[in-house]
C-alpha cells in the first residue's frame, strides 16, 4: 500500500511508542479560532483534555529525544488542525475540531474508531522530519502492532514498513522553490479493528514543489485470520459490485450537484467524471474504509473530477455490504 498524498533534526526520528495527566489546555491564553472554540464549548474542551491526557501518557515514556521528535509531530498537527477548522464557521467548525481531536487521541493510544479491538497490543510510531531547502519536512503519524505474532499482524506490520520506507527522507537534488519547503504528511486511523479483521485509513499530502500540493486517502484492508490483503472479489461477487456501483454513481451525482450550485449533473458534459471510473475504484480496497455500522469509499482529486472539486465519497450502511457480500465474506461483525 502506498500512501496517497495528495527545532531541527538532522535525521529523520522513528519512534516507537506504547502507553499517564497532561497539563490543561490553558483557557486563559486562547487566541486563536479553533483554541477559542474548544475554550466555548465544554464538549470540545473535554475531548481536547482527553487527547492531552493521552499525549502526556506517551511523553512520560519516552527519552528526551524521542520527546524532541513526538513535540514536533504535535506542534505540526495543532497548525493542521487550527489550518483545517479554523475556517469554517459555527456548527461545521465545531464538528471538525471534534473529529480531529478524537483521532488524535485514539492514535496516541493506538485505539480503534470502532470494534472490539485485534485483542493484540498496538502503539503509535512516529517518522520526523523538519525541513530545509533541500529535505522534506515530514510527519507521519502511523500505527503499528508492538509484538505481531500472527501472520496477519506480521503482514500489516510489514504493510507500515513500506509506508515507512517510502517516506522522502533523502537530500532532493534541487531546492525547494522560494517561499516553498517540500512536504510529505501522513496520518493513520484505525477504522475498525477485531481479531480477524483490521481495517486502517491513511490521509496523505505531499507537496513536491508544483504549484500546489497533492493530497488523498488510501486504505489497508487485511484479513487478520488468514494473514492476506483484502481484495475486492475477496468480499463482492460481480452482481454486489454492480449494485454497489448504482448507488455509488447516485450518490456522485447528488455531490457533483451540491457543487455545481445546484445544477443537475449531466456525465456527458464534464470530461473529468467517467462511470468506468466509479466501478473500477469500487473493485479496489485500497479505496474503502470500513466501521463497524458502515463502509466509505473515497475517490481522491482527480479521480472523477477536477482538482478544484475534491474528493468525493460514496457511503453504504453496513447492513447494506452484507447483504451484497458473498455469503462467509470477512467483515465487521
Amino acid at each position: 500500500m502506498r500512501i496517497l498524498k495528495n527545532s531541527l533534526y538532522c535525521a529523520p526520528v522513528l519512534l516507537a511508542l506504547g502507553v499517564q495527566p497532561a497539563v490543561a489546555f490553558d483557557c486563559a491564553k486562547a487566541q486563536s479560532p479553533v483554541e477559542k472554540a474548544i475554550c466555548a464549548d465544554q464538549k470540545l474542551k473535554a475531548a481536547d483534555d482527553a487527547m492531552a491526557a493521552a499525549y502526556s501518557s506517551l511523553r512520560g515514556t519516552l527519552g528526551a529525544a524521542e520527546r524532541k521528535g513526538l513535540a514536533a509531530s504535535q506542534r505540526k498537527w495543532i497548525k493542521s488542525r487550527e489550518d483545517i477548522c479554523g475556517y469554517q464557521e459555527g456548527a461545521e467548525r465545531s464538528s471538525c475540531i471534534l473529529d480531529r481531536t478524537e483521532e488524535r487521541r485514539r492514535l496516541f493510544l493506538a485505539e480503534p474508531a470502532s470494534g472490539p479491538g485485534t485483542g493484540s497490543r498496538m502503539v503509535p510510531i512516529f517518522v520526523q522530519q523538519d525541513p530545509d531547502p533541500y529535505r522534506f519536512d515530514i510527519d507521519y503519524a502511523l500505527i503499528h502492532f508492538a509484538a505481531p505474532k500472527s501472520p496477519g499482524e506480521n503482514l500489516f506490520n510489514a504493510e507500515v514498513d513500506k509506508m515507512v520506507k517510502d517516506a522522502p527522507v533523502k537530500r532532493q537534488d534541487e531546492p525547494a522553490p522560494e517561499g516553498m519547503n517540500y512536504a510529505s504528511y501522513a496520518a493513520m486511523d484505525i477504522t475498525y479493528a477485531s481479531p480477524k479483521f483490521l481495517s486502517a485509513k491513511v490521509e496523505g499530502w505531499e507537496n513536491t514543489g508544483g504549484a500546489h500540493g497533492n493530497g488523498g486517502t488510501s486504505a489497508l484492508n487485511i484479513d487478520l485470520a488468514r494473514g492476506v490483503v483484502l481484495k475486492a472479489d475477496d468480499l463482492f461477487d460481480d452482481k454486489g459490485l454492480a449494485a454497489l456501483k448504482t448507488d455509488c454513481v447516485a450518490q456522485i451525482a447528488v455531490q457533483k450537484k451540491a457543487r455545481n450550485d445546484g445544477q443537475d449533473f449531466d456525465p456527458a458534459n464534464d470530461p473529468n467524471y467517467q462511470e468506468s471510473t466509479v466501478a473500477d475504484i469500487l473493485k479496489s480496497l485500497d479505496a474503502w474504509s470500513f466501521w463497524q455500522d458502515k463502509a466509505l469509499v473515497t475517490f481522491n482529486a482527480y479521480a472523477i473530477g477536477s482538482y478544484a472539486e475534491g474528493a468525493y465519497e460514496c457511503e453504504f450502511p453496513m447492513a447494506k455490504v452484507k447483504s451484497l457480500a458473498k455469503a462467509g465474506a470477512p467483515l465487521p461483525e
